[in-house]
């Protein structure tokens, strides 16, 4: 007796035996439910990104530390630096400064820088030493220390300035400035106080 074939059965969807699932519509589909493209969702995720980057921009920068314009060694007009730039910290100032280091120590002296100068008209060279002393008030407290035995103020150079025969001090910020002539034997030209003044107020508009 001969079969016959049968046909696959219909889909019970198509026989209504069971109902047709709607498609679900996915949020990459431009224009559908839920797309991302679209100006309500898109737009607040833009915000939520641009915030996120200039936070981390922001930290970044407030954790990088500052150039320092010192170590390079400031560029002044009239005078050019005649020796390299020697650095100091609390632990060898005193191979500096023997005895005088004591002087500095307890208003918060950070760091010395020391150069030497040569003045371009004269020849003439001068010591510049420069004291980061971490705060204003600190570097108030040296001037103060330094200046309160004969000399007299100056105006016009830096916070607060003084000078003596030999020596001009003043302050800028965090910073006491001592300068002088230099007192190698090889410098054979003194350097006068008009040099010492120019020579400060270079200094001071750069610190």
């Amino acid at each position: 007796m001969a079969t016959s074939e049968k046909s696959p059965p219909t889909p019970l969807c198509q026989r209504g035996e069971l109902p047709r699932k709607p498609k679900k519509s996915s949020p990459f589909y431009k224009g559908g439910q839920g797309d991302l493209m679209s100006l309500p969702v898109f737009f607040p995720r833009v915000l939520l990104l641009a915030f996120v980057i200039a936070s981390c921009l922001a930290l970044l920068s407030c954790s990088l530390p500052r150039p320092n314009s010192l170590l390079a060694g400031p560029k002044l007009k009239n005078f050019e630096q005649s020796s390299p730039l020697t650095v100091y910290n609390r632990a060898n100032l005193f191979d500096y400064m023997n005895g005088e280091a004591e002087a500095y120590l307890p208003f918060g002296f950070r760091l010395l820088y020391v150069n030497v100068f040569r003045t371009e008209k004269t020849d003439s060279s001068m010591v510049l030493e420069i004291y980061d002393m971490g705060t204003p008030d600190g570097a108030g407290a040296v001037l103060k220390k330094y200046s309160s035995e004969g000399g007299s103020s100056l105006a016009g150079i830096g916070e607060g300035a003084w000078a003596d025969k030999g020596v001009l001090l003043f302050r800028q910020g965090n910073h006491f400035v001592r300068i002088f002539p230099d007192p190698s034997p090889e410098n054979e030209v003194r350097a006068t106080l008009q040099e010492m003044l120019d020579l400060a107020r270079e200094i001071a508009a750069r610190i």
